[in-house]
């Protein structure tokens, strides 16, 4: 017995509904994070080397969640590949 082909529209349902389920999922991270960032107001000094910058601690958390962001997008290994 061979397993039942999926039709075309029906194949395209179920790959739309896997994106939005990641799409979900994402902006609540995002939103989770922008949240966190954004209640850390007090001021924050960071030492780096001989350098020192003080700034509120969402500006730093900010920065990290923004490199992170770029780092993510500019080495994409996680990612399935479509044929």
């Amino acid at each position: 017995m061979s397993e039942r082909q999926k039709s075309a529209p029906e194949a395209r349902a179920e790959r739309n509904t896997r994106l939005d389920r990641k799409v979900i999922v994402v902006i609540i991270i995002a939103v989770a994070a922008l949240a966190f960032v954004f209640s850390n107001v007090a001021p924050a000094t960071l030492r780096f080397l001989f350098l020192q910058f003080t700034m509120p601690a969402w500006g730093w958390f900010l920065a990290v969640l923004v490199a992170g962001f770029v780092i993510g997008s500019c080495f994409p290994w996680f990612r399935t590949r479509t044929k």
